[in-house]
């Protein structure tokens, strides 16, 4: 496995956004609960990455989105105004059922049709994902006969849940991959308990301690069970990248345990994964430009600027070189 040299990625990051110019996509994003709000007016706003951003529809909230990118400007006034009404009893395998009204389905559909990437919700916290991701999958993604887009799944802690539900999660995500690429991301812990869900092993067995060759090969070995595009799982000194093309460890920059476990950690680093897509960035500066926004969000009070976020890099960088800090990052 591929050891990234972290240096020449920061570097090349650090490079392309001080020479960044603003970008006609858009990024819709939920609300940042860990931040204050932003000092600026209702609708779009450029971000600190240069893209245009706006809040997410209230129905992407409603189906487990998290948050998505447009490839060029859409009208959402109409799908702003959609509203489902579910009743206070529902049952979560027929979630979908609520939103398979013509003119939903239609204003999805036109907002997917101008749509790269797709960031959703952790799967096991959010209540009927399956069913409602299945449905939006059949009935709103699959008539668009795109094979382009970018999806991004969380599974969340699977012990949660029961091993078939865990199953057809699985089975799901993978179907995502005949109308795009897809990376699957999990924390340490969490594929180590996907593992033994999938294995079969008992969750109240405590397995013995772990090498680090010990958890790559049963990372490897979900990798090889599933048909998607990437692999993400992370730690919180590296992230370990499995795809069909590379496999590779990227270093992280140590942060604050409280940055790590932030209300908002996941959809920070998706807001920097999902805009290097964007961006046809290769996965390696993906990932790092997830890191950097996640780490820099994760430290301030304040939404950050651009050059919070280049300063962020240079610190980074600045950590790299210094002997009493390498160690980090070893």
């Amino acid at each position: 496995m591929e050891i990234k040299n972290t240096g020449p990625v920061l570097a090349s990051l650090l490079q392309m956004m001080q020479n960044s110019t603003v970008s006609e996509n858009i990024y819709l994003n939920g609300p940042d609960n860990d931040m204050e709000p932003a000092p600026s007016s209702p609708g779009l706003r450029v971000n600190a990455l240069g893209v245009n951003e706006a809040p997410l529809p209230a129905i992407l909230t409603l189906l487990g989105i998290r948050s998505i990118t447009l490839n060029a400007g859409h009208d959402f006034s109409s799908l702003e105004k959609l509203t489902v009404t579910l009743p206070p009893a529902e049952v979560e395998q027929y979630l979908w059922t609520f939103f398979k009204d013509p003119t939903v389905i239609n204003e999805l559909r036109s907002l997917f049709s101008n749509c790269r990437t797709i960031a959703f919700d952790d799967w096991a916290d959010f209540s009927g994902a399956s069913n409602l991701w299945d449905g939006l999958l059949t009935d709103v993604i699959e008539p668009l006969s795109k094979t382009d887009m970018e999806f991004i799944f969380y599974l969340g802690d699977p012990i949660s849940k029961l091993s078939f539900q865990v199953d057809e999660a699985i089975e799901l995500i993978c179907n995502f991959s005949s109308y795009g690429q897809v990376t699957f991301a999990l924390d340490e812990s969490e594929a180590l308990r996907l593992w033994m869900v999938l294995n079969g092993v008992n969750p109240e067995v405590s397995l013995p301690a772990q090498t680090p060759a010990d958890l790559k090969k049963k990372f490897f070995s979900i990798f090889r069970i599933m048909n998607i595009a990437r692999l993400l799982i992370y730690s919180a000194n590296d992230a370990i990248l499995f795809s069909k093309d590379e496999q590779f460890i990227l270093t992280r920059k140590k942060v604050e345990h409280h940055i790590e476990i932030g209300l908002n950690a996941r959809q920070n680093f998706i807001m920097g994964f999902s805009i290097g897509l964007l961006k046809q960035l290769d996965v390696a500066h993906c990932i790092a430009l997830g890191l950097i926004v996640f780490g820099s969000y994760g430290e301030m009070k304040t939404i950050p600027t651009q050059a919070d976020l280049l300063a962020y890099i240079q610190k980074w960088i600045e950590d790299l070189q210094k002997p009493e800090t390498m160690y980090l990052y070893q």
